[in-house]
């Protein structure tokens, strides 16, 4: 028998005797358990002093003695009390270890998760912050003069809807459910061009106009003179 297990076994003992008895003395103790088990009361405070107290020099107990502490305890024996805590400590200790794995699984996830934001937003810093207008379109660039062109602040949306567009009659001109205008013009005499957003004009900035009817009848063609266009 394990000196360990005998320790655990007495300590346990006590400490059931103690919800049982109403006074918690060395003696008092040893005599109520002298009282459920076949072993004498001075046999039971030797035990106490070398477990509990860590003192005096009782010799190794016999395999009587600490079975009928077990029995006391609620075990069959030693031999058994040995084997339903080995149950328990192996089941707490699979317990434990699938508690830490998922711990270990989250975390290694939230690491990988923090370290792909940090990288998208390290390389979207890295992105040019202005923009500059191409014959019909915005182009992404980064924030100094080129070529006396305007450079403006970088907006996604206008970044990716404003566009100088050729028309025609077959383009959609107005919102078929609600009728309002998915065309925008700018005229200057007899020029006129149209846009695919409202706002101010890339260039001059004037402020770019809804297409009317009237605009459309006056200065949209027929058709685009290309091959493509025309009836056969």
């Amino acid at each position: 028998m394990k000196e360990a297990i005998i320790k655990e076994i007495v300590e346990k003992v006590f400490e059931k005797a103690k919800t049982e008895c109403p006074k918690h003395s060395r003696y008092a103790l040893s005599n109520h358990i002298a009282e459920f088990t076949s072993i004498s009361a001075k046999t039971i405070e030797r035990l106490y002093d070398k477990y509990l107290e860590k003192r005096g020099s009782i010799g190794d107990q016999n395999e009587y003695t600490i079975n009928d502490l077990c029995k006391y305890l609620g075990y069959n024996s030693y031999a058994d009390y040995v084997k339903q805590n080995r149950k328990s400590k192996i089941s707490i200790n699979v317990n434990n270890g699938g508690e830490k794995k998922k711990w270990k699984v989250l975390v290694t996830v939230c690491l990988v998760l923090v370290i792909g934001l940090i990288l998208g937003l390290s390389e979207k810093s890295k992105e040019p912050k202005c923009m500059v207008w191409q014959t019909d379109h915005y182009e992404r660039i980064e924030c100094f003069t080129i070529n006396n062109k305007i450079i403006i602040p970088l907006d996604e949306v206008r970044l990716q809807n404003f566009k100088k567009v050729d028309v025609d009659l077959t383009t959609e001109f107005f919102e078929e459910t609600t009728g309002k205008p998915l065309i925008w013009y700018y005229k200057n005499g007899n020029t006129i061009e149209f846009y695919t957003s409202p706002g101010l004009h890339p260039v001059n900035d004037k402020t770019l106009k809804a297409v009317t009817e009237h605009i459309i009848e006056k200065y949209v063609p027929l058709h685009t003179y290309e091959e493509s266009s025309f009836a056969e």
